[in-house]
């Protein structure tokens, strides 16, 4: 019912209670006072056929009522003892353009075009356990809201959008989770992909929430689709300990759903929003010199406390994959730097994403990016210097984007895995630097019929394979032994192939100043793409 303001029901919600959850889609008269006093205890559609007593202590969703009956609708509620009125508010109107229809009745405009979520939304806040739990957590804020649900459902709660990244989850540590638990909380993502997982599909066919009993030494588990205007937003998936209480599990998510809807809708225009400022920020901070410092005030970055960049790869052949793999990425980053490093930013530049980790302590950066590279074998990180200033943040994004190229070129082992999917600027500093040498070799003229060439020439006429091996001829310092190794051939077809080198192609190996040049040449071939 409608209570004045010393008799302000605590355990009911208020019209201010139904503003924040619908997140935008009502607003209130400006200076109202009314929606933090009245209470409500039911939504309904407004039917003209119904009597005006029965929508006592209710909000009445007045679909389809024009604008010249709201005066008189509003007075008829309001003597009817209805919490309030909500109308649609038309382009144009002033935010208090009901004030006057509703001076004994509060009148709350409809900002958005979906009445039935609005009213499931409103009727969730009517569940016994929702107000003071969910409605003061932050809309948007999963975590707030997995801790929330985790609170009033006694088990844990993790929230997963619609592709299966863990985008929320409760940090109860007197709760218990399980083995699959920790995993999908360190790799934040679902670990059998959703497309596969039977449960997942059964979930989405269902159209309330279900129990899915343990069969192992796994707890089981209490799950929910979530959507909004028919879209699949993603679902809840609550740890249950004791089967008996299933039930009641079932109907807290059940009720809770249009609330979680909500979160889930702004979380996504918030990242989007973030993802879009922070990668036109960082696009600038490290690639428009006359920009960047201004790019790194609105970033809040302090140069001289040090910062590191780290650039991550997908390392596929695949385009639409790599696409999809970058912003899987994007997510991933900004879950893990976010949770250990207040203060960093990642984002989309290219075909990788960039993440500035703060603080002074380089060997951080590597434990974010170990972090990140473990949930995936496709994931390559190549990390720059530590820099503290505005110029060395751009050098530390070449350096880290430089060392990701190098390892994208790196070999493939026999499980076509690379050999390493880590490495710093430092690490790689030697072999960056004969790669610059190499880039001024191409243009030089004497680069024009020298062996490297006639090796080259030779491969194409004869279909041979002259020039990788004397690459890795030299690579390996010489060591037949070694070369044959690295090839899968024998050590007699090594010798064959320097026999041909020496004698037919009188090139002279034992040159130093020629094994120098034809290595640097043979290098150019076999560069990287930075």
């Amino acid at each position: 019912m409608t209570s004045p303001p010393d008799e302000i029901d605590l355990d009911a919600p208020t019209l201010r209670d139904a503003v924040l959850v619908s997140d935008g889609a009502l607003s209130s008269p400006i200076g109202a006072t009314r929606v933090d006093a009245t209470t409500f205890d039911g939504v309904e559609f407004y039917d003209p056929s119904t009597s005006k007593t029965d929508y006592a202590g209710r909000i009445v969703l007045g679909a389809g009522v024009s604008r010249s009956g709201v005066p008189g609708l509003a007075a008829e509620l309001a003597a009817a003892s209805a919490a309030a009125l909500v109308v649609r508010r038309a382009d144009g109107d002033p935010a208090d353009s009901a004030a006057s229809a509703g001076e004994a009745l509060t009148v709350l405009h409809h900002t958005d075009g979906d009445w039935a979520q609005l009213a499931n939304v409103l009727r969730s806040l009517l569940s016994a356990h929702s107000v003071g739990h969910v409605t003061e957590v932050r809309m948007g804020g999963l975590f707030g809201l997995a801790n929330a649900l985790a609170t009033l459902t006694e088990g844990a709660v993790s929230v997963v959008d619609s592709t299966g990244q863990v985008v929320g989850y409760s940090t109860h540590s007197d709760q218990p989770i399980d083995d699959i638990r920790r995993r999908t909380t360190l790799l934040l993502q679902e670990e059998i992909p959703i497309s596969a997982d039977i449960d997942y599909q059964s979930l989405l066919r269902a159209q309330n929430a279900r129990h899915f009993p343990s069969d192992s030494d796994q707890f089981g588990r209490v799950g929910i689709a979530v959507r909004a205007s028919g879209e699949l937003l993603g679902s809840l998936w609550v740890i249950q300990i004791d089967p008996r209480s299933a039930a009641r599990t079932r109907t807290l998510l059940e009720e809770m759903e249009p609330i979680a809807a909500q979160h889930l809708l702004r979380a996504r225009e918030d990242a989007a929003d973030r993802d879009q400022r922070n990668s036109g920020l960082l696009r600038t901070l490290v690639e428009d010199e006359r920009h960047a410092r201004n790019a790194a005030s609105q970033l809040l970055i302090r140069p001289e406390g040090g910062c590191t960049i780290v650039c991550f790869r997908v390392d596929t052949f695949d385009e639409v994959e790599a696409m999809r793999g970058l912003h899987r990425l994007l997510h991933l980053a900004i879950s893990v730097s976010s949770a250990a490093f207040p203060g960093s930013h990642s984002a989309v530049i290219g075909t990788q994403i960039v993440t500035l980790i703060p603080g002074a302590i380089a060997a951080r950066a590597h434990t974010f990016a170990q972090s990140v590279i473990r949930t995936d074998t496709a994931l390559i990180a190549g990390i720059g210097t530590r820099a503290y200033d505005i110029n060395g943040i751009a050098r530390s994004y070449r350096q880290a984007g430089a060392t990701a190229g190098v390892l994208m070129s790196s070999p493939v082992s026999d499980d076509s895995r690379r050999h390493a999917r880590i490495a710093t600027f430092d690490d790689m500093r030697d072999r960056l630097a004969i790669l610059q040498v190499t880039d001024l070799i191409e243009g030089l003229d004497t680069a024009v019929g020298d062996s490297a060439s006639m090796l080259a020439e030779h491969d194409a006429a004869h279909g041979t394979d002259l020039s990788r091996t004397m690459r890795i001829f030299l690579d390996q310092l010489g060591s037949v032994r070694e070369t044959a190794a690295v090839l899968h051939v024998h050590q007699n077809t090594v010798r064959y192939r320097l026999d041909v080198v020496r004698n037919e192609l009188g090139i002279d190996l034992d040159s130093p100043d020629t094994r120098l040049w034809l290595w640097l040449r043979l290098s150019v071939a076999s560069r990287p793409v930075l």
